[in-house]
Formats: structure tokens, C-alpha cells, sequence
């Protein structure tokens, strides 16, 4: 017997449509080979392979063995099985998912088809709720996205691998922050300007707005700025970075007490509710690290130099934005990256160690290296909207 646990569905002629945009290939076979093969599964095959090994068998079968080839070991397929790894592999003890979060620790709570009765909610929430008493984040504090090896945001929120994000509001109910490292196709054209048409790159900060106040974001870090009184500090200390209304930042411009680019121009923001997983938890569990006060100009000293995303300078803003992230880390933390330039040469050949989980199963591609191609991915997608550019 072979048991499954969930099925595939699709609407009204959303297969058809896929099998004529060629998503899908026709696979005439028996039932005694599909046997066959679940048998072969059943026996050894190891979940982190994702079933590729099947899908190159049923290609060679349908004569297409040569595009098989030409793209096995590709970005989807190290992603399928970083994917089947977090979501098939069973953990010492026994769950499913052991990599859903690498940072939560064994399968990382919502483990795979999980139930909790009445009273598991009610103790998530209680436990909820207490965590949010013991919040420790304010606004004004910046935070990068965390330094281990495995990112957690390999396999969703790609956005947020090696981010930069700043708390902008922290109360009783949300944490609300915005990043600050994707520039996006559009700038905002600062008119009057004494040397010149300038355009400021407007930055996808997330998905929310701010009920009741302006679409934009305006943030400086600049002492002269603050010393002109031009917006006000998000800490409350008169100090680190400062948020300001789009007309102070016009007004300070026109009449040269700064620069365009003395200002980042934010549109969009992420929000953190407290009792659905807050930002301050995910702080403590390593997901994200706080920057201390002191590296907060430099780094957007260096974001301040990204410019409009076009697909010319896609690689250079994002090496951009790991310079800034390089320079937002804390010296006197051990949230540091573990990585290792070594040759890896045991296991399954040269090159290769199918118990080191530093690299993708059965491949030489380090996942720290991935969950970068993730991000340009992401990037090239959602920002500039040409998903096939890398």
C-alpha cells in the first residue's frame, strides 16, 4: 500500500491553459511502471532528492532525456530540493519539516499537517501574549536580516534574505517596519532643485500602507538635518534616523540645506502582529539582528548610493545592499556567519557531502549562495519584472 497525505487540484481549464504555455509534458506510461517506481521509492529513495530522480526517469521515457540534462542541477531544482528537505525529512525525532525555520530548532513549530486541540491554542496564545510583555524593540531601531549559513528565508519572504529594516512603529498590538534596500523601476522628481533635475529611487518597503498618512516615507541621518530641525527622531532621542514629512524635506532641499540624496523615500511597510509571531520574537530566535545605534549612518551612507532599479544595474544594487548589510553587523555578537571556503571531499564523491546541510543534497552549491540567487530572483521578478533576466 502506498498512503498520501493531500492531493493536487487545479479550476476550470487552469491544467489545459498550463499545458499549452508547455508548464507541463504529456507522459503516456502503464500502471506497472508507475508500480514499479513507487516501489523503488518506497525502498531508499531519500526525500531530499524531491523526486527529480523520477521525473528525469519518466523524461528519458518520453524521449526527452536531453532536456533533462541540459537543466538538472539548475536554480529550480536546487530550490526543489531545499524545499523537499524542509517539508519531507524526517527528524531524529520522528517530525516532519526539520528545515522549515533552521532557526526555531527541530521541526519548528506548525510542523507538516499539525493539529492542535482547544486548549494547544490557547496555551500558543498564552505563550503569545507573554513573549509580547518581555518586547524589547523600539522605533528607530534597525535590524538586518540574519547571518546564518541556511537562511530562513530561502523558501518564502526571499525579500527579506540579508534585509535591512527599520522599526517605525512598536505598540501593544503590531511592530510595523519598512526595509530600506529595494529601490524599485520609479523614482520620485525633486523639482526645484538648484543643480538640476534630480530623481530620488523610490524603495519597496512591503506590502502594508499606513492607515490615515502619506504613501511615502521620507528618512534622513543627517546631523546637519537635525540640527535644522527637519523631522523628528523615530527613537524619540534625538538621534539616529529621523522621519520627515515629504514637504520639510522639499522645503530643506530648495533651499540647499541638503541634498536629494540625504533622503531615502520609502513606500510600503511590514507588519509584525503581536499574537501571530511578533518581530521581537523572531529577533530572539535569530531570524533577524539588531544593528548597533552607532553603525546606523554608515549604513545608510551606503544604501543612499543605490539608484533606480533598471536591469543594467540590478547586480550592482544588490551588492550594494550587502555592503550596507557587511556594515551593519555587530562586532561584539555571535550571530556571525559560519561559512567555510573548504573543498568538501567525503560522501558521495569529490565536491560533494550529503550529511553537510551547509550545502544543497547531493550538489556542491552552498544554500548561502542560493538563498542569494533567491533574492536576485525575487528581485528580478517582483521589482523589475523580468523574471527570465537571471
Amino acid at each position: 500500500f502506498w498512503l498520501f497525505a493531500g492531493y493536487a487540484g487545479w479550476g476550470p481549464k487552469q491544467l489545459s491553459g498550463e499545458l499549452e504555455r508547455l508548464s507541463w509534458y504529456m507522459c503516456a506510461t502503464d500502471s506497472q511502471t508507475l508500480l514499479k517506481e513507487l516501489a523503488r521509492q518506497s525502498s531508499g529513495v531519500d526525500p531530499r532528492d524531491a523526486g527529480l530522480e523520477t521525473w528525469e526517469l519518466l523524461m528519458n521515457m518520453i524521449g526527452r532525456g536531453e532536456t533533462a540534462n541540459d537543466c538538472s542541477g539548475n536554480f529550480d531544482d536546487l530550490m526543489l530540493k531545499e524545499w523537499g528537505r524542509g517539508h519531507l525529512l524526517k527528524g531524529y525525532g520522528g517530525e516532519v519539516g526539520v528545515a522549515r525555520n533552521p532557526l526555531w530548532g527541530g521541526g519548528g513549530g506548525g510542523g507538516f499537517l499539525e493539529e492542535m486541540d482547544g486548549s494547544s491554542v490557547d496555551d500558543k496564545m498564552k505563550e503569545a501574549a507573554d513573549m509580547a510583555l518581555t518586547e524589547d524593540l523600539k522605533a528607530g531601531t534597525l535590524l538586518r536580516g540574519s547571518s546564518a549559513d541556511r537562511s530562513p528565508f530561502l523558501l518564502r519572504k526571499q525579500e527579506l534574505h540579508h534585509s535591512l529594516l527599520l522599526v517605525i512603529v512598536e505598540d501593544d498590538k503590531a511592530t510595523v517596519a519598512c526595509m530600506l534596500n529595494h529601490p524599485a523601476t520609479k523614482g520620485y522628481d525633486i523639482v526645484g532643485y538648484s543643480k538640476g533635475a534630480a530623481s530620488l529611487p523610490l524603495r519597496y518597503g512591503g506590502d502594508f500602507a499606513l492607515k490615515g498618512q502619506s504613501p511615502l516615507i521620507w528618512l534622513h541621518c543627517s546631523q546637519k538635518l537635525r540640527d535644522s530641525g527637519v523631522g523628528s527622531s523615530l527613537s524619540g532621542q534625538n538621534e539616529g534616523i529621523y522621519k520627515c514629512e515629504q514637504e520639510q524635506a522639499l522645503e530643506a532641499i530648495s533651499y540647499g540645506i541638503a541634498t536629494p540624496s540625504d533622503f531615502l523615500v520609502i513606500s510600503g511597510v511590514c507588519v509584525w502582529p503581536k499574537l501571530g509571531g511578533s518581530l521581537a520574537n523572531e529577533v530572539k530566535r535569530g531570524v533577524f539582528e539588531v544593528v548597533p545605534n552607532e553603525k546606523q549612518s554608515l549604513v545608510i551612507e551606503t544604501l543612499q548610493t543605490q539608484t533606480i532599479l533598471t536591469k543594467d544595474n540590478l547586480a550592482e544594487n544588490i551588492k550594494r545592499t550587502q555592503d550596507a548589510w557587511d556594515k551593519a553587523a555587530d562586532p561584539d555578537s555571535s550571530c556571525t556567519s559560519t561559512g567555510t571556503d573548504v573543498v568538501l571531499t567525503t560522501g558521495i564523491g569529490e565536491g560533494f557531502d550529503e550529511d553537510d546541510d551547509t550545502v544543497v543534497f547531493n550538489s556542491d552549491k552552498k544554500v548561502s549562495e542560493l538563498a542569494d540567487d533567491a533574492l536576485q530572483k525575487w528581485i528580478a521578478t517582483f521589482l523589475l519584472g523580468a523574471p527570465t533576466l537571471t
